[in-house]
């Protein structure tokens, strides 16, 4: 094996999910345009701010409409991810710098939102920086400058913006060095203010075991048989890329790399609904009748009675047993599926991925009707794998494949903005940054965001294989099989699906998007059981 595949091979031992986010605001590209084309006397400066309420407002920290409006707005045939956290830091470093009206119409989308504080860590970066032009830094108030270190932990740079070297260094290192070489030509801006997110966190357990797996739980993989009871599931570990099942996605328009997921959770009580005496006379029967007849490997230490309890004891210890092929939690109902599954915690904070799939509508119609109350409904509804949470005189299986998926989106911000109300900061002749930039001219001229994905089961580009084994395998000796009543709840994501990642204690959503198309496996048709669906 060569260094690249060994590379390679060392790294799929790592669970990784990989999450990149920049959003870059800058100030003052316009000003002397402005300077040179716009009158020389302008009224700017209003005496009454005009009061403005807006149907976005935040009401808190936790997943909220403005949350879902980018998402909206966006709403195209592809794929899309943003950071919802990261744009409400930047509208709230913005706020702190505007006034008057321009002020007014952020408040006014804003709310009662708090920002949080976050640990910075090898797996979790979240930085705030303004960059000043050295010609330029009389012009930024000082008492701005305080604000941004104290409140929002910020760098206060100084450049002289001839090129990016620096903007890019830090945004490099502040995204963990994934993002390289984000600037280009710098040299007309008279400030920058950057927000830049990055997480490189691990799942608390794989999605789907493999080979290479040495930790607990389950280090091998989900192998459940129930004692005299007709059910046998398997997941079997991944242990090459071959291994991987391709999932057909969106009605056959393309094969998509995936995992399996599973579990078993067994709610029936096999003894006391078919009766203790009902067993007891089948298999005293069944078992005198074995032996008679030369059955082969009978235990002879044990009577037939001792045999025929225990029997029935194996048949208890199936009752109230759980089995799961990895941590998660799901919601299902007619119209929608949802699966969620936490990675570890970091510095105090535990993210948690949600995935939502409508099952026969539109996912384009699907995001347009969609608000808070129906998401947080959804959300709110999901249940953890245990005997509890599921029906009683039942044995509920759980299956399904999770596709993977690793994609980049580029925003136009200043216009969906724009739709939300937050319009003056970006006109020239009415913008107020009165708490900001001395100069009354100076305006928003830019603000864009980027954001990328990596969601995979080890780190790397990556999907997911399965294998069933048979009911009741063939061992030396008497058995009796019985039928149990199975609840099957399907989990599979074979269809386009919004997803967030939220901070699991407060519901402050980190990143929301679309898989419209995930990462594609082709079907080979030529590998038995190789393709689902």
């Amino acid at each position: 094996m060569d260094n690249e595949k060994l590379k390679k091979k060392k790294k799929s031992k790592k669970v990784t999910i990989i999450i990149i986010l920049i959003l870059i605001l800058i100030g003052g590209t316009g000003f002397f345009a402005y300077l040179k084309f716009m009158p020389k006397k302008v009224e700017k400066i209003k005496t009454k701010t005009k009061k403005v309420e807006s149907k976005y407002r935040m009401e808190g920290n936790g997943l909220d409409n403005f949350d879902l409006e980018i998402l909206k707005l966006e709403n195209k045939d592809e794929n899309i991810i943003y950071s919802p956290l990261s744009i409400k830091y930047a509208l709230s470093m913005l706020q702190s710098g505007a006034g008057a009206d321009s002020k007014e119409q952020i408040t006014s989308v804003i709310g009662d939102y708090k920002t949080k504080k976050y640990n910075n860590s090898k797996n979790m970066s979240f930085a705030n920086a303004m960059f000043i032009k050295d010609d330029y830094k009389e012009n930024v108030k000082e008492s701005y400058i305080n604000n941004l270190q104290e409140k929002y932990n910020a760098d206060i740079v100084f450049d002289n913006f001839q090129t990016p070297d620096k903007e890019n260094a830090w945004v490099n290192e502040k995204t963990l060095g994934l993002i390289n070489n984000l600037f280009d030509d710098i040299s007309d801006k008279r400030f920058i203010l950057v927000n830049a997110l990055g997480i490189d966190m691990d799942w608390k357990q794989r999605i789907q075991n493999s080979t290479a797996e040495t930790t607990t739980p389950n280090p091998n993989f989900y192998d459940v048989k129930y004692n005299h009871e007709k059910y046998s599931e398997m997941i079997a570990p991944l242990d090459s890329d071959e291994s991987y099942k391709s999932l057909s996605f969106n009605d056959k328009k393309m094969y998509a790399k995936a995992v399996e997921i599973g579990a078993s959770i067994n709610n029936y009580d096999i003894v006391k609904e078919l009766g203790e005496e009902n067993i007891r006379n089948t298999i005293t029967n069944e078992y005198t009748n074995y032996i008679s007849t030369g059955g082969e490997c009978v235990d002879s230490s044990l009577t037939v009675e001792q045999y025929v309890n225990k029997f029935i004891e194996e048949l208890n210890s199936n009752y109230k047993k759980l089995d799961t092929s990895t941590d998660f939690m799901i919601y299902n109902d007619n119209d929608v599926k949802a699966f969620a599954k936490d990675l570890q915690e970091y510095d105090g904070t535990t993210l948690q991925y949600i995935g939502i799939m409508p099952k026969y509508e539109e996912i384009d119609n699907f995001i347009k009707n969609m608000d808070k109350k129906n998401i947080n409904n959804i959300i709110d509804k999901l249940k953890t794998i245990e005997n509890k949470n599921f029906t009683e005189g039942k044995v509920t299986k759980i299956t399904g494949y999770i596709p993977m998926f690793n994609f980049e989106s580029k925003i136009d911000l200043q216009k969906d903005l724009e739709t939300l109300g937050i319009k003056d900061i970006f006109k020239s002749d009415k913008a107020n940054l009165q708490n900001m930039i001395k100069d009354k001219e100076t305006y928003i001229d830019t603000i864009s965001h980027k954001a990328n994905i990596d969601f995979s089961n080890d780190g790397i580009k990556a999907a997911a294989a399965t294998e069933s084994s048979g009911i009741g395998a063939a061992t030396c000796g008497f058995e009796h099989l019985y039928d149990v009543p199975i609840e099957t709840i399907d989990m599979t994501f074979d269809r386009p699906y919004i997803f967030f990642i939220r901070d699991k204690e407060t519901g402050e959503v980190w990143f929301s998007g679309k898989v419209n198309t995930p990462t594609e496996k082709p079907c080979d048709n030529n590998i038995t059981g190789n393709c689902v669906g």
